[in-house]
């Protein structure tokens, strides 16, 4: 073989090489990125809203709510997306319309901070974050919970 031969065997070799490790590097890239969404999506907290009888909210007080659960998302941090997203609930507590709040346990505070005069804020849990039933997206497959898939 000539050394014009060689050298374009040497170079494919490398290539091959840097394919492959490229491809090893993105799977396990993408194997922490849903260990990490599953570990968000585990630690979700919940607080419930309920409001008092004459509730009549503002315009404002509205938008203010409004403002605050856009901005859960950004205060969870550098998370996946899937894990990060703030679930609204409307339910009945003790005869009472209950607003119930799910996100991301880093935006707890967040979570928690009241919006409106006449709504008291409580906890599920008695301080701690509600266990929260595991989230279902539209056309998006489920993350895989620990142990499945071979994972550990």
């Amino acid at each position: 073989m000539s050394a014009a031969g060689a050298a374009v065997w040497s170079v494919r070799g490398w290539m091959l090489l840097a394919l492959v490790g490229a491809a090893a590097g993105g799977a396990g890239v993408r194997a922490w990125w849903l260990r990490r969404a599953r570990k968000a999506l585990q630690g979700r907290c919940a607080v419930a809203l309920v409001p008092a009888a004459g509730f009549d909210p503002s315009r404002e007080e509205i938008g203010r709510h409004a403002v605050r659960l856009a901005r859960i998302p950004a205060s969870a941090g550098w998370m996946p997306r899937r894990s990060v997203g703030v679930r609204i609930r409307l339910m009945t507590e003790e005869g009472q319309l209950a607003y119930r709040l799910e996100g991301p346990a880093t935006a707890a505070a967040l979570l928690r901070m009241p919006s409106f005069t006449d709504v008291d804020v409580a906890d599920p849990d008695r301080g701690k974050c509600a266990a929260v039933p595991r989230i279902q997206f539209d056309g998006v497959p489920p993350v895989p919970r620990e142990g499945e898939n071979g994972d550990t």
